[in-house]
């Protein structure tokens, strides 16, 4: 796999600050990584690929 890129530590702070406000107690990167690899979310993260492919200027 390359490099990761910062969008992707961006991206991964704000799971992590989220969880943190929302629960109250950071998360383990161990914890990040089982919750992306559920189904529902791989299906999630896909479907807002796909539509922001089809529409690059709606991000959401």
């Amino acid at each position: 796999m390359a490099e990761v890129e910062e969008c992707i530590k961006q991206a991964l702070e704000i799971i992590e600050n989220f969880i943190k406000e929302t629960t109250s107690k950071k998360p383990s990167q161990e914890e990040i990584a089982s919750a992306l690899k559920r189904y529902f979310v791989l299906k999630e993260i896909g479907e807002h690929i796909r539509l922001e492919r089809e529409d690059p200027g709606s991000q959401t």
